[in-house]
Formats: C-alpha cells, structure tokens, sequence
C-alpha cells in the first residue's frame, strides 16, 4: 500500500513542518478561487455580524441561515438595536429556524454588554463567558473578527480533519475530540487565521462532504491519509447518536366567538417564548378526553360539546419525534385570563406572534375542522 506524506511523523501527535506549510498554501489557494459568497463574509470585521451568523448557523445549514441572516441584520443592524429590542420582536425574526434558546441567550447577551457599556469580547475566553457561547463558536469570531489564531472545529472540520490525518478514534469521544483539536492548533496559520477556518468549513460543505465526496476535487488529497488508503467512506468514526424520543401530544384548539386559545412557552426549553395551542403529553396513565378536558380547565374553559379530531401532525426534532393529535372544541367562560401567558387571537392577530413550525402546522391542519365548526357552517 502506498504511504501518505503523512505518515512519517503525525502518528506521533506532530505534523512535519513542511507538510504544515503545504497544508496551508493549498487550502488557502483553494479557498481564494472558490469560497462562498456569505453575507457574513462581506462584515468579517464586525464581531456581532459574525456572532449572529455563527449562533444562527449552530445545527442549521448555511442554505437556510442566508434569508434569516438578512432579515435579523437588516432589523438589527447592530448590537445596541439588538439590546433594544423587545424579545417578542426579535423571536418574529427567528420564527422558523428553531432551537430558539439560541436567540434567547444572543439576545441576553447583547442586553448585557449594552448594560454595561462593553462591546463584543475579542478572545475566545471572553467570549465564552457569554450565554450560548461554546468554544468552537468562540473560536470562530475570534479567528474571523479579531484575526485571533484560534482553531475553530465545527462538524465538518472535525470529518476533514479525520480523513486527512487518518484519525482512527471516535470523533465524539474526549479522546478524538483532542487528537482533532491538535491537529487543528497545529494547522492553524499566524497570517488568516480566519478565512483559513472558513476554507475548512467550505472544503467540508462542498468537497469533503459525508457521503460521495469528490475526492479528485480536493486541493488536499495528495496529502490526505483517507484517500491514499481508500478508506474515505469508513471515516470518520462516529458513535450513535442519542436515541430519539418518540412522543405522543394532545392539543386542543379551542374556539370561542371566533378567536382561537393560545399560551406563552416558558423561557428556556424547548420553543422557548414562542406562543402554541395548548396541549399536554399523553402517557400510559391518562387517556385524550381526560387530557383535553384537563387543557381546557388549566385555561379556564369547559368543553360546550365533544371535541372534534382534526388532524394528527408529526413533527421531527433532532432527539425527538413528536405526534400531536389535534383536537378542536369550543369552549365557554370566555375571559381575559390573569396569566399573561394566554391570549385569544384571531387569524390576524396570530399572524402578527412568533409561533413555532410545529404550531403553524397544527394550525393549518385544523383550519378544515374551524370552519365547520362555525354557526351555520355544515
């Protein structure tokens, strides 16, 4: 079998010198002819550009982030217009892209730094000192904004630093995570330390991809361990993971003179802040009726006639595969609850509230069963 140039000295945890050099050059080259035009990347020195779009990017692709980036910026074009902003509002800009803790602690965060008169911190330990600030996001505005020469180790770096080097460990285990986070320091360049972790994210998303990746492509793959041994599509090692929860939801979509129930989401968790219909999980233990009537007393209702199933959504989060059963009742003693957490809205109105992607489906598939559940209808 033919050797890697490699393979001399890297097993040993050092990458030779001249190796680091080629490295470099190739995948800077490479990068300077085809790196992505990213709105972010035309504000690289504003340290709060970068921090929305790397907060923005966590767990989501770069396709989806680029609309949201624009609309988030064009509102909240800097950090003290952040800090003003009531957290309704800026949930509006956020509705749809999900994980939504991110944009509380963004948007925590930023009130913080403004209450104290401070800007963005420039190195990555001030930086993770910020709510939602992990080290590899740190890394990034720091490499980006401040040309600090911190190496920034996403997914897809962590998959082209394995292949490259032949890392033969678990890239989720403490020990792949450091073996990948050496080679990273190693590589890492005093002259752009920023556009040289953007190459590694570019190289990953459009050469060094998952499945099918085009190899011959590859500004790295005379140096690259993977590709001299055939072994690309066996890394990197990855072990499982977690599994998902399968959940089972019943919500009531409860009518009253024309205005449908909502509820606030508390702060933190999952859909953070958002407003949705209410509905609660079903466990061996209770059955859907009990569960519906249980809604509709918590919301200060009763059922005025036998509730109607609408529609059964399934919504897919990363650990998680929720069903809801969506009922539609009406309801009597309408009133203003003392819990702000509730609201009567029309189909207006609702349009105006952040709501989550599962909620704006529940909605439209119960939209059938509000119609007929009006006078005269049917």
């Amino acid at each position: 079998m033919s050797r890697s140039p490699l393979a001399s000295g890297h097993r040993e945890g050092l990458i030779p010198p001249a190796v680091r050099r080629a490295i470099r050059r190739k995948l800077l080259r490479w990068y300077d002819r085809n790196k992505r035009d990213l709105p972010w990347r035309r504000r690289a020195a504003d340290p709060y550009a970068q921090w929305v779009a790397e907060i923005m990017l966590q767990q989501t692709r770069v396709e989806t982030v680029i609309g949201y980036y624009e609309r988030f910026i064009r509102s909240y074009p800097t950090l003290a217009a952040l800090a003003r902003a009531r957290h309704g509002e800026v949930l509006k800009y956020w509705e749809g892209l999900g994980y939504y803790r991110r944009i509380l602690h963004l948007h925590q965060a930023a009130r913080a730094l403004c209450e104290q008169n401070a800007v963005v911190p420039d190195t990555v330990e001030g930086l993770c000192r910020l709510p939602g600030i992990g080290e590899y996001t740190a890394a990034a505005i720091a490499s980006i904004a401040f040309g600090r020469r911190e190496p920034a180790v996403d997914g897809n770096v962590a998959r082209v630093l394995a292949r490259l080097f032949g890392v033969a460990l678990d890239i989720r285990s403490p020990e792949g995570k450091r073996r990948l986070r050496s080679l990273a320091e190693q590589l890492i360049p005093r002259s752009r330390p920023g556009d040289f972790n953007q190459a590694w994210m570019d190289l990953g998303s459009s050469i060094c991809t998952p499945k099918a990746p085009a190899c011959h492509e590859c500004p790295l793959n005379t140096n690259c361990e993977a590709f001299v041994a055939r072994t690309v599509d066996h890394l990197p090692l990855r072990s499982s993971l977690k599994k998902v929860k399968q959940v089972r939801a019943v919500v009531g979509v409860f009518l009253n003179g024309g205005r449908m129930l909502l509820r606030r989401r508390p702060t933190g968790g999952l859909w953070s802040g958002l407003w949705e219909f209410p509905n609660a999980e079903v466990t061996d233990s209770c059955q859907e009726a009990d569960l519906l009537q249980e809604l509709a007393l918590d919301c200060g209702m009763s059922l005025r006639d036998e509730p109607t199933q609408a529609a059964l959504v399934e919504h897919r989060l990363t650990h998680r595969h929720i069903t809801f059963f969506v009922y539609v009742a009406s309801v009597g003693n309408r009133r203003s609850s003392t819990k702000p957490t509730f609201r009567w809205v029309t189909k207006q109105s609702m349009a105006r509230l952040s709501i989550s992607t599962a909620h704006r489906r529940i909605h439209s598939a119960a939209k059938s069963a509000i119609e007929n559940a009006k006078p005269g209808h049917g």
